[in-house]
């Protein structure tokens, strides 16, 4: 019985030392991640993570291996393989050996931004796994919020008019964006704000340049999150100066919005607002010396700008009937014509008809003008226009002349003033 009791002892002792050798024998390992590139990667894109295995000890690392665990956002294309067999790492004379391995990661598009942990593992032989873990840096490279388009209802605003303006703005990036604030400046307060010399004078004029004031809402509008992709569309209501100008204005656009990092983005742009309005043009005959039976005479018609915003470049052309020739030019250049403005253009006409005056009654003529001219903002305008021109026979303007009220109201005058003369004449002879 004692020899079974020192043999099994014996046995233990002797297991107990192969395993303090075979402890003993295993080396000490480091996993370190040397980098990622891209450092950070964006969602949807591969990375790769170069990783360094250190020796440390002057024992051989039999039979290692390796192997990535890639979980969600992570995974690996199939050509890429997880598990690899290093072999035997043996270590230099000072006890130092390293090896560097690399997988080519794909990261989901989805992927939340920010450090997202990546698993490594390795074994020597049959020894048990070991598994570390490594931060990953995601994050959208491109952050940016962008005006895909903006719309006005109406498209052109006259002065005084209300309008619409509707901001189509897109989420470029890759991941969400947060707290999207967009403002229309129309203060240039942005701009005033980044230049240090601006005087209160300055400030003060630049406050009215843009002659447009929000109506019934402010100028900032803001939404919680826009996902990557998603559009999204900011209102505004304007209200156009009466006095606004007819023109195309700039007006700064300043756009603030958080990643999922929360960092802070500020960027400018700039859309276009367009005053104007559709000119309002009418078109009479000013004045005329034909009459029936002159032959050649003189016709000024007046073109009479009714509308909001100028007129430019107004050229009128007048086309011969048979009722008439132009002996002067055909066509005649006004140029410009400014709002509750006129200009008269002047012709020089010779009637075909031969009407004795005595016997003839009035005549009515056509006059077909071609009008062509641009308003404020340079959009052309093109119009036909039969203007009616009544020439009256010379006897019955002599007698309207002759029983005009202007006439008849000066031979009164006469007669009363001839009146106190005579009077005041017969008093005088009395007194004599």
């Amino acid at each position: 019985m004692k020899k079974i009791i020192s043999l099994i002892l014996m046995i233990l002792m002797f297991t107990t030392l192969v395993q303090g050798v075979t402890y003993n024998s295993i080396p000490e390992v480091e996993l370190t991640i040397i980098n990622q590139d891209p450092d950070p990667v964006s969602p949807g894109d591969y990375v790769d993570i170069r990783f360094k295995i250190n020796v440390v000890s002057e024992a051989t690392a039999k039979d290692f291996v390796v192997e990535l665990l890639p979980t969600y956002p992570f995974s690996l294309d199939p050509n890429e393989i997880a598990l690899r067999d290093l072999g035997d790492l043996t270590t230099t004379g000072n006890g130092d050996y390293s090896i560097r391995i690399k997988y080519k990661v794909r990261v989901d598009e989805d992927a939340i931004e920010g450090e997202n942990q990546i698993k490594l593992r390795y074994k020597l032989g049959t020894s048990p796994w070991i598994t570390e873990s490594f931060d990953i840096n995601i994050q959208s490279v491109d952050a940016t919020i962008s005006i895909e388009s903006v719309k006005t209802s109406p498209e052109i605003i006259s002065p005084g008019e209300n309008a619409q303006v509707v901001l189509i703005v897109k989420n470029i990036a890759d991941s969400l964006m947060k707290d999207v604030t967009i403002k229309l400046d129309l203060t240039y307060a942005s701009y005033i704000d980044q230049v240090t010399t601006t005087t209160l004078s300055d400030s003060l004029s630049k406050f009215d340049s843009i002659p447009f004031a929000p109506l019934g809402s402010a100028t900032e509008k803001k939404v919680k999150t826009i996902k990557s992709g998603e559009e999204v569309s900011f209102t505004y209501d304007l209200v156009a100066y009466p006095e606004a100008e007819s023109k195309v204005y700039k007006v700064p656009i300043e756009i603030t919005y958080y990643d999922e990092l929360e960092t802070a983005y500020t960027k400018y742009d700039i859309i276009g607002l367009v005053v104007g309005s559709t000119p309002d043009i009418s078109v009479v005959v000013d004045d005329t010396d034909l009459v029936v039976g002159k032959k050649k005479g003189d016709v000024s018609i007046r073109f009479v700008n009714k509308g909001l915003s100028d007129i430019k470049f107004l050229n009128i052309k007048l086309d011969e009937t048979i009722d008439y020739e132009i002996l002067s030019s055909k066509e005649v250049y006004l140029g410009n014509v400014d709002s509750d403005d006129y200009e008269i253009a002047e012709y020089t006409l010779y009637m075909n008809k031969n009407v004795d005056s005595k016997f003839a009654g009035d005549i009515d003529l056509t006059l077909p003008l071609l009008i062509e001219y641009k308003d404020a903002n340079n959009n052309a305008y093109s119009k036909e226009i039969d203007l009616p021109l009544k020439i009256y026979n010379s006897n019955k303007i002599s007698d309207s002349k002759k029983s005009s009220p202007i006439n008849v109201v000066t031979i009164i005058i006469v007669l009363v003033v001839l009146w106190f003369v005579i009077k005041r004449f017969k008093k005088s002879k009395k007194k004599d």
